[in-house]
């Protein structure tokens, strides 16, 4: 493998994938503004105490979503790899750490 010819970064790579990134990070302020809507769970009678828990993991998940993401996409450019296919990855872990936030919300409020 290390016969192989890895073909240089190009400017338009670059580009593409700072756009995807801050595409990531507006997907991201939207579903952090979502985090609070986990509220709605909560019927007028219901224990909400442990509500903040499922705030902070849904926000935690979405902050080190875009926190690890640009450390992935350095990684793939220093190997000379296609740098936006790996940020791509930041939607479906953004999604996931709602999702999460979410799960969690429903576990918050039932118990």
């Amino acid at each position: 493998m290390a016969g192989w010819r890895r073909p240089p970064i190009t400017a338009a790579d670059c580009i593409v994938t700072l756009l995807i990134y801050i595409a990531a990070c507006g997907s991201a302020w939207v579903l952090a503004g979502f985090v609070p809507e986990y509220r709605a769970l909560a019927g007028p009678g219901d224990d909400t105490r442990f509500l903040p828990l499922a705030f902070a993991v849904a926000w935690l998940g979405i902050g080190l979503t875009l926190l690890l993401v640009p450390l992935w996409t350095l990684r793939a450019v220093r190997l000379r790899q296609r740098a936006w296919s790996t940020a791509l990855v930041a939607f479906p872990l953004l999604a996931e750490s709602w999702v999460l936030g979410l799960l969690a919300a429903v576990v918050a409020v039932s118990y």
